[in-house]
């Protein structure tokens, strides 16, 4: 067999990602019980057959998609924790900075809005959603809120509490922005401003006077 062209090869390999951004198009488009891997192939201009080459079915797919988006931000935020000796305010102002790049730089938002309306039926999705983004999201905060606690930056309180304080207005405010447009009652310029600093404000240690 003649080998292939480095044309060739390199548009083998750029494939995956071909079908991952087609197939984002068509979940945000229709959901997940809507899409279908044909619409896919043919937003790809690929067959269905050849999906199947890098991808074992639609929810693997769709969790690869999920994968690509959110894990790089996810080890950004991971390695600076492991490595910054600062104060952890800093880290918190950067875990909400990329959670707001999250929010409203990618199409993570529509797909956490797939989960919310198809969970029921799809378990399998919700699961990997949940432990993909929510969770590590959650583990990142809580870490740098007991990292603040132990160096007395933070008042001592219920870390995991906490987190969801800090998480939940960031997931009602993005689902608010998928759901009913890009209002100014939603802009998220000054929300994720004003959630930063309430953020702040409420885990500062209490100074003696």
């Amino acid at each position: 067999m003649a080998p292939q062209s480095p044309k060739r090869q390199r548009r083998k390999e750029a494939r995956p990602a071909e079908i991952m951004a087609a197939g984002l198009d068509i979940f945000a488009e229709r959901g997940f019980a809507a899409a279908r891997l044909e619409d896919v192939a043919e937003r790809a201009g690929v067959s269905k057959a050849t999906i199947y080459l890098y991808f074992e079915s639609k929810a693997d797919l769709f969790a690869a998609i999920v994968r690509d988006i959110a894990t790089p931000r996810f080890e950004e935020m991971e390695a600076l924790l492991s490595a910054y000796d600062g104060p952890s305010a800093v880290l918190l102002d950067f875990v909400i900075a990329k959670f707001r790049e999250i929010a409203t730089d990618t199409q993570l938002p529509s797909l956490a809005k797939i989960i919310l309306s198809e969970a029921k039926n799809f378990p399998e999705i919700r699961d990997f959603y949940r432990d993909q983004v929510i969770l590590r999201g959650f583990t990142s905060l809580g870490r740098i809120i007991e990292r603040g606690i132990a160096r007395g930056e933070f008042r001592t309180c219920n870390v995991n509490a906490a987190v969801q304080a800090i998480v939940f207005p960031i997931l009602l405010n993005t689902i608010a922005r998928n759901t009913f447009g890009k209002l100014p009652q939603f802009d998220p310029d000054g929300f994720f401003t004003a959630h930063a600093e309430f953020v702040r404000r409420g885990l500062a240690a209490e100074r003696e006077v």
